[in-house]
């Protein structure tokens, strides 16, 4: 065997292996590329595709394309395009992926027919200007032909475009139901690497994005990062890998692996905007933002939000969360406000909804936080999913917190907190234990709030939010103070009443105790805190903070 076919004989190795580094230098080294076989120029593109590989990807699909229409296969010269054209689009190229669509309708109306990726591409088109029936008009011929031809990939793409088409139209059960059928396939193994991790974050962004099933897109990202790991470590480069590890990157700082979280959004940034993949590079800096903000590192943040802005991604909510933390609180109202007052789909304004309301409350604005609360009990209902559903939950308790309704904020808080359990999303649990602790110690369960602020306090240690654990530090300390004169729970909830000025008839009445009772608690707390009389017991919680103050 020659030294040319040895080294082809590697390569095509190396490629079965995902070894894309080195299949596509042999494939380079073997021979001249006016030399190699178009499947060779195929596996050669796919390959330095996957490896970053950029010019020498272009220059393969182009000779490839060349010799498949030559031949007369335009099915498989059709998919030569789309891939210089997903290329080009990725780089942000515009007028050169819209330049080999129509390059490749010209050759193809020749043949008097329309090839199903080029189909495909032009569906693509369609969501950009709200056509969701004409891309599904336009993907039932290619997912027809997918299946006639047992093209994998082909059927993947269609189906999954399918689903998009369908929830982007507002039609959550039938479009999660072709993202399910798509990703069948791809988590079965049957599609080709660079149309698996094309697929695995399409399909993910769309159960999160358009659908809001965080379940789902989270069932999605573990099988993603199952696949990651079978592939040779060296290979993780190029703009389809690195927007697998944003996706990865998110589903670890869900589940709370923060360190991990951040090494790999700062390998994929630096991947997509020192590279080719300028479109996906706003989303990674967003995503690398929002997790150096949960750590308390705003300046860092701060930079990515800028890096992700100057890329065309928005910033909102996180941004606007930064600012709350940051205690400006001004312009935290002014950016959220205005990017909701930007966004029309439901789908969009699901994901601003949440942070707005708690702006608007800081920002004292009772009635917009209500009204987005109302809002969001809509898409509740409608999108019918668990994240979108504890989101609302949570609001609600946010909301009656701030009109001074503690009790009616106890159980929606409750029902959120499971929900975010249920999700494995630890941070979320512990902001809204948070939130229960301060509805508890407001009807005086001071011993519920610190078991949920010792719970939320080592959560936030253990993912090193430095923030939220400062503030839930300094929560706690309060608790301790106000259980340091040794009441008791049902003692603190007598102490409350007694400093509001009510009877012992009318403490009874409210707490459902005899009168016997209730004298006994106010002759223990009397004790307790070396007082001979109600007003002396009011005077000395007000001015050592152990029951709220009155505002009426």
């Amino acid at each position: 065997m020659s030294n040319a076919a040895s080294e082809l004989a590697e390569a095509r190795a190396a490629h079965r292996g995902f070894r894309w580094d080195d299949a596509c230098a042999g494939f380079l080294a073997a021979t001249a590329l006016e030399e190699l076989t178009v499947e060779d120029l195929e596996m050669l593109a796919e390959c330095a595709q996957l490896s970053g590989r950029h010019e020498a990807a272009a220059a393969a699909l182009d000779r490839a394309f060349a010799l498949r229409v030559a031949a007369g296969q335009m099915d498989a010269a059709s998919m030569d395009a789309f891939w210089l054209w997903n290329a080009y689009l990725l780089d942000g190229e515009m007028a050169r992926a819209n330049g080999w669509l129509a390059r490749l309708r010209e050759v193809a109306g020749g043949y008097g027919t329309e090839p199903a990726w080029l189909l495909v591409a032009t569906a693509y088109g369609c969501f950009a200007t709200g056509r969701y029936d004409d891309a599904r008009a336009l993907l039932a011929p290619a997912r027809a032909q997918g299946r006639e031809r047992a093209d994998a990939d082909l059927d993947a793409f269609a189906t999954m475009l399918t689903g998009r088409a369908w929830l982007n139209a507002g039609a959550t059960h039938e479009g999660l139901e072709r993202l399910d059928e798509a990703m069948l396939r791809v988590t079965a193994g049957e599609t080709s690497p660079r149309t698996t991790a094309s697929l695995f974050c399409a399909s993910i962004a769309n159960a999160e994005l358009e659908a809001h099933d965080l379940a789902r897109g989270q069932e999605w990202e573990r099988a993603l990062e199952a696949w990651m790991s079978t592939l040779p470590a060296p290979t993780l480069s190029g703009p389809f890998l690195a927007n697998c590890q944003v996706y990865r990157a998110v589903l670890q700082r869900r589940r709370g692996e923060w360190s991990a979280a951040r090494h790999e959004l700062v390998t994929a940034v630096d991947e997509l905007t020192g590279g080719h993949g300028a479109r996906l590079a706003g989303h990674a800096c967003y995503e690398l933002g929002e997790t150096l903000r949960l750590l308390g590192e705003y300046a860092d943040a701060e930079f990515a939000y800028r890096r992700a802005s100057s890329l065309g991604a928005t910033v909102q909510p996180g941004l606007g969360l930064m600012r709350l933390a940051q205690g400006d609180v001004k312009a935290a109202a002014a950016g959220v406000r205005r990017a909701l007052s930007e966004t029309e789909r439901p789908q969009d304004r699901c994901g601003l909804l949440p942070a707005h309301i708690t702006i608007m409350l800081a920002a004292g604005e009772p009635a917009e936080a209500v009204a987005a609360v109302d809002e969001m009990g809509l898409y509740a209902h409608a999108f019918g999913t668990t994240l979108v559903r504890v989101e609302h939950l949570r609001a609600m308790g946010e909301v009656a917190l701030a009109d001074g309704r503690a009790s009616s904020a106890l159980a929606p808080l409750r029902r959120a907190a499971e929900g975010w359990r249920e999700l494995a999303a630890p941070y979320e649990t512990a902001v809204t234990s948070v939130l229960l602790a301060t509805a508890y110690r407001a009807v005086g369960d001071e011993e519920g709030a610190q078991f949920e602020l010792e719970a939320a306090t080592a959560t936030f240690a253990q993912l090193g939010a430095a923030p939220d654990l400062a503030r839930a530090r300094a929560l706690l300390a309060g608790s301790t103070a106000r259980s340091a004169h040794g009441l008791t729970r049902r003692e603190a909830q007598v102490l409350q009443l007694v400093a509001e000025g009510i009877t012992n008839h009318m403490i009874a009445t409210e707490l459902l105790l005899s009168e016997r009772t209730v004298q006994r608690h106010v002759s223990n707390i009397f004790v307790k805190l070396g007082v001979s009389s109600r007003t002396q017991a009011a005077t000395f919680a007000l001015e050592h903070d152990l029951v709220r103050r009155s505002h009426g």
